[in-house]
């Protein structure tokens, strides 16, 4: 950055005139200068962050029980809503034991998404080993 150069290069010159007072007062503002450099970027990674979730929030629908997004006239999903109410994560939920549930891999929360596929006979039959 061409102003740390140049205070960098005043620092040096005052250094070697022995005006430390000075010198120090440079350093002073260095450091607050890599200070605010430093805030700067959070704020912006702070602002992208914002940014990407509002474009997911703008982009979410509600529907059987999951949130889908519609991007470029795709549908996409269905992804968690507990997840997204309470962290604004989109998780990916899957497939469960029936195929009318999905079930979160993050907060195992299950519900049913596609009820049009809530037929008992695709469902799989739990049988303990100790019975076979």
């Amino acid at each position: 950055m061409a102003i740390l150069d140049e205070l960098k290069s005043i620092g040096k010159t005052l250094r070697e005139v022995d005006k430390i007072p000075q010198y120090e007062q440079i350093l002073d503002v260095m450091e607050k200068l890599i200070e605010m450099q430093k805030r700067i970027s959070d704020l912006e990674l702070d602002n992208k962050d914002l940014k990407d979730k509002l474009q997911t929030k703008d982009s979410l629908v509600h529907e059987n029980n999951a949130y889908w997004i519609n991007r470029d006239g795709k549908k996409e999903g269905p992804f968690c809503t507990c997840c997204w109410d309470d962290h604004q994560k989109t998780i990916r939920i899957q497939p469960a034991g029936n195929p009318a549930f999905c079930t979160c891999p993050k907060c195992k929360n299950t519900v049913k998404v596609y009820p049009d596929r809530d037929n008992p006979s695709h469902a799989t039959q739990f049988i303990p080993t100790s019975y076979r």
